[in-house]
């Protein structure tokens, strides 16, 4: 059987505007009977494929799908992330350890069908954090989104969505405890407008018994001013009274999939997350020692790897286990974490 040319991973408009000029230039290629008959040749290779070895999959661990989960259709897929930021990076990249703040983030994702070209998502979340036998425990911020289908993957093109994500700021972030040392700050204050390009393609390269699966997203959030008094997420102190301008921020994660056979597959995410500098106007206040307290601070990014291991009891049920780990920062935490999640669809 005859391999198929999956190169046009990440180009489906590409991939549609040779098609069609192709067919409506003859001068430039071969004849509109011609190239119909090799697409409708891909597709059935495509669907013969999928046919011999249908894979299965849970992950990756981190990048979202982009295909949407059809009308009355429902995914459930609960996520427990185990955490401990033991360092800190430099604005140089430099690493330097500090005391270990231990977090635990259960999350419960539930995903659902609205019309064909479109589905939404709402993420509840709770926060444990403890760090020098402080601990404190809460809801953390609200995530719902609306994601749009505008390409459905095929033999050559892989499926693409957009989405729109708006995160509400119902975790405490203000008025915070000082002897606690700013463990019971979960939120971000701040309602957050997310955009996403997400992208995704199963392909048959290594050979039909081995497929793998690729996604790519891109994300750009677009934080709210935060009003804020006395400690707060983003610092302060006694008689902090201002408002806190939260940096814009871009996240790429690269997600791959590997089938060692249709139930166990070894995922991968690559993610690079960058945030620009926080400011603060009005009256910082006074830090324990009678100091200007610190609010706000300077660019961000990190690098990071999430590998994991899925097994998947059917095409609608399947666990995943990893570790999630940063490589590299500036002014960045640097955390390792245990995640475990599984999924369900109905």
């Amino acid at each position: 059987m005859r391999s198929i040319n999956y190169l046009a991973l990440f180009s489906s408009l590409f991939c549609s505007a040779v098609f069609s000029d192709a067919i409506d230039n003859k001068a430039l290629g071969p004849s509109r009977e011609k190239i119909e008959s090799e697409i409708k040749d891909v597709q059935k290779e495509f669907e013969d494929a999928k046919k011999i070895f249908n894979p299965w999959y849970t992950g990756p661990l981190l990048a979202p799908s982009a295909h949407i989960i059809p009308p009355r259709n429902y995914n459930l897929q609960p996520y427990l992330f185990i955490t401990g930021n033991y360092g800190k990076y430099s604005e140089s990249g430099s690493f330097y350890s500090t005391p270990t703040l231990f977090q635990v983030n259960p999350q419960a994702v539930f995903q659902f069908g609205i019309i064909d070209w479109m589905d939404g998502i709402v993420t509840l979340q709770g926060v444990y954090n403890k760090e020098n036998n402080h601990s404190y425990f809460n809801i953390g911020d609200l995530p719902i989104s609306l994601g749009f289908g505008l390409l459905k993957e095929g033999p050559y093109c892989p499926a693409l969505l957009f989405s729109i994500k708006e995160t509400f700021p119902t975790g405490k972030y203000q008025n915070l405890n000082p002897e606690k040392g700013g463990i019971d700050g979960i939120g971000a204050g701040s309602y957050q407008t997310t955009f996403y390009l997400n992208t995704s393609k199963v392909v048959w390269w290594w050979s039909y018994a081995h497929p793998m699966a690729f996604r790519l997203s891109l994300e750009y959030t677009i934080p709210s001013t935060v009003k804020v008094k006395g400690f707060n997420t983003y610092g302060g102190g006694y008689g902090t009274n201002g408002k806190v301008h939260p940096g814009q921020s871009f996240a790429a994660d690269f997600g791959y999939e590997f089938s060692f056979n249709q139930k166990w597959v070894g995922a991968l995410d690559i993610v690079y997350n960058y945030s620009k500098s926080t400011h603060f106007s009005g009256y910082k206040g006074v830090d324990a020692l009678g100091n200007e307290a610190s609010l706000g601070g300077p660019f961000n990014d990190q690098l990071s790897l999430a590998p994991a291991i899925e097994y998947n009891v059917n095409e609608n049920f399947g666990y995943i286990v990893g570790v999630w780990f940063t490589v590299w920062g500036r002014n960045s935490s640097a955390f390792a974490s245990g995640v475990f999640s599984l999924s369900y669809t109905f």
